[in-house]
């Protein structure tokens, strides 16, 4: 099962079809690829401090005694982007106005779309109640998202 937050655009309601879904996840694509990946979602200041970051840790990998740092400079930067990936993207939505409406826990992002739309259609629970959990808007919008590794902030005691 998997962890997606729904999002909402700034003065839509809940349910709005303009919802974006994000799916907290590790990403192999941002593990190998840490700058294109971040340029792919628009995450334009942190994807200038990756290639930095790779930049200097390419310079110095040539260097005898700082060799492996370099290289450790360029792993650590792809586990932290490929870990903390989607939450950069939730974080850079939340600066621009959107509200975290749900947190839906479900084994594929269809079955996280049909559970929030089928529950905010009907506003009761739908068939799918053994494999979701949703939190109402005013529960998760008032958490604020800090880094993690990996992890959404919740409130303690769920």
């Amino acid at each position: 099962m998997a962890t997606f937050l729904v999002l909402i655009p700034p003065g839509a309601r809940s349910g709005d079809e303009a919802a974006r879904i994000v799916r907290d996840r590790f990403s192999w694509i941002a593990l190998f690829l840490p700058v294109l990946w971040l340029l792919w979602h628009r995450a334009w200041l942190a994807a200038a401090l990756a290639f930095a970051v790779l930049a200097f840790g390419s310079a110095i990998a040539d260097h005898p005694v700082f060799g492996l740092a370099g290289l450790g400079l360029g792993v650590a930067t792809g586990l932290l982007v490929a870990l903390e990936g989607p939450s950069m993207v939730v974080a850079g939505l939340e600066r621009q106005g959107w509200t975290v409406d749900a947190a839906i826990v479900a084994d594929d992002r269809a079955t996280a779309e049909e559970i929030y739309y089928m529950e905010n259609l009907t506003g009761e629970a739908t068939a799918h109640e053994s494999a979701r959990s949703l939190l109402p808007a005013s529960e998760t919008s008032a958490c604020r998202h800090a880094p993690m590794l990996g992890l959404v902030g919740f409130k303690e005691g769920r």
